[in-house]
């Protein structure tokens, strides 16, 4: 049973990181037709600063489970959880501060796969 749950958890996950990518690709390519390939980097850049540190939350979540596993499993989490804010805000700093990258295309890419992430976990609830 404990087996069964990580593992649906981290086949949510992957299905999560999939739907995030085919979306961020398919923004990054409009904006880049709509503006320049600089767009198209920016849009990636601030999707990434989303999906990295999501991959790894949930890498770090569903390590372990089961009920005798109960006190690993939450501080899984927190550790999961601290690990992505500190890695978001450092991706963040890095495309802000260290590059050209238009700030609009990175908002906008990192705003989508926070829409993303948010909203896609209710539809997939909702199809299983």
């Amino acid at each position: 049973m404990a087996k069964t749950l990580t593992s649906t958890g981290k086949q949510l996950a992957a299905r999560l990181l999939r739907v995030q990518g085919g979306t961020l690709f398919l923004m990054a390519c409009v904006f880049s037709l709509l503006n320049s390939y600089e767009y198209f980097w920016g849009v990636v850049g601030g999707g990434m600063a989303v999906m990295i540190p999501t991959a790894l939350f949930a890498w770090r979540a569903f390590a372990v489970g089961g009920a005798r596993a109960a006190q690993q499993v939450v501080s899984n989490f927190f550790a999961g959880e601290g690990i992505k804010i500190v890695l978001t805000i450092a991706l963040l700093v890095i495309l802000l501060v260290f590059t050209t990258l238009p700030l609009s295309a990175v908002v906008s890419g990192y705003i989508a796969m926070l829409l993303v992430q948010w909203l896609l976990p209710i539809l997939f609830l909702k199809s299983t």
